[in-house]
């Protein structure tokens, strides 16, 4: 069974499922969600608790995993078994132990199991459908900068703490994308000013600059026209050493999937169907339709021809700064009208 985030607390107010998966790159959100279901357990009885951490699936010990669902307690008490697998990949052997874990759940045990992202199509995997069959199984996902400002009033009402929007709109500005460090930084600003008013001179004070950006975001940013937010998050990956290449294939990526949803709509697709061949993501398709019906045919026609420009400098084919090309092509790709020249264009 999946649920959402904001829908945990609910279902296990209801029953007590014996798996609960859950999965995801935002760590604190992650934690929250087994120290949730832990706390729960422990109410319930569950007493003791056993921890497995696979840094490597093949190497790992899956027979005292195994074993540990099969052992009773010396004292009886019934236990909290925690999985922690990073990568998110359990390998063969692995899945074989989690599918034969959910065909028999222990009635004295609940296996809590903490994961990375996993990659690829892993909702598909025999292991993982039977444990959304007897458990429940959860994704979480950073938030958007609109999602961050509630999150963060939310957290600092909690705190004790009121804030003005300027305070708010500057904390998430300095540490979007990471929770974790958003916690911090108001656990921080309590102690220094728990039951008072805090104000952006305040948070400036306090508060270092822990934002964490994808290379999503950054699409995201520049399909909402938003040029500052687009050259922040950019400024933030490259920061953070991510490949300007892997950056350059992701923004081509995404404008080939844009010329393929306006070729097929052209061609008489209705835009859902459209978008939908051409894998767009169904979270993005409202931007995406946004962005076609305002933009001109020419301006994703330059689009493409910049992205072959920047693929070929990408491989040495082309002399300029891979960084800076790609600084000016999500500028021009933040607006409204492809301009007629690049830099690259002037001698």
């Amino acid at each position: 069974m999946n649920v959402y985030p904001d829908k945990l607390k609910q279902t296990l107010a209801r029953k007590l499922m014996p798996v609960y998966f859950f999965s995801g790159d935002e760590p604190l959100q992650l934690m929250e969600a087994a120290d949730l279901v832990r706390n729960v357990c422990k109410q319930a009885g569950f007493a003791e608790s056993e921890r497995f951490h696979v840094d490597n699936a093949r190497s790992f010990d899956w027979q005292a995993f195994t074993m540990s669902g099969n052992s009773m307690s010396l004292f009886g008490d019934k236990k909290v078994v925690n999985l922690h697998m990073p990568s998110g990949k359990p390998g063969t052997e692995g899945a074989a132990a989690l599918k034969k874990w959910c065909e028999s759940p222990p009635d004295d045990a609940i296996l809590v199991i903490v994961a990375g992202k996993p990659e690829g199509r892993f909702q598909t995997s025999a292991w993982f459908k039977a444990i959304d069959k007897v458990g429940v199984t959860m994704q979480v996902w950073p938030l958007s900068a609109q999602k961050m400002h509630s999150w963060i009033q939310q957290r600092m009402t909690v705190c004790e703490l009121q804030a003005d929007a300027t305070a708010v709109g500057l904390l998430v500005d300095r540490v979007e994308g990471n929770l974790l460090a958003a916690q911090q930084e108001i656990e921080k600003l309590a102690i220094l000013h728990r039951g008072q008013s805090v104000t952006a001179k305040d948070v400036v004070a306090s508060v270092t600059d822990s934002s964490r950006y994808t290379i999503l975001d950054l699409i995201e940013a520049s399909l909402a026209s938003d040029s500052a937010r687009s050259l922040k998050v950019l400024d933030g990956l490259k920061a953070a050493g991510d490949s300007p290449v892997l950056v350059c294939w992701h923004l081509s990526s995404e404008v080939r999937k844009i010329i393929s949803v306006i070729a097929r709509i052209d061609g008489g697709e209705n835009p859902s169907q459209a978008m939908f061949k051409s894998g767009v993501w169904k979270n993005r398709q409202p931007l995406v339709s946004q962005v076609i019906r305002s933009r001109p045919r020419l301006f994703w026609l330059r689009a493409a021809s910049d992205c072959s420009y920047l693929d070929r400098l990408s491989k040495g084919m082309a002399s300029g700064d891979l960084w800076t090309e790609i600084s000016a092509f999500v500028t021009r790709l933040s607006g409204t009208r492809w301009p007629l020249l690049r830099a690259a264009d002037v001698v």
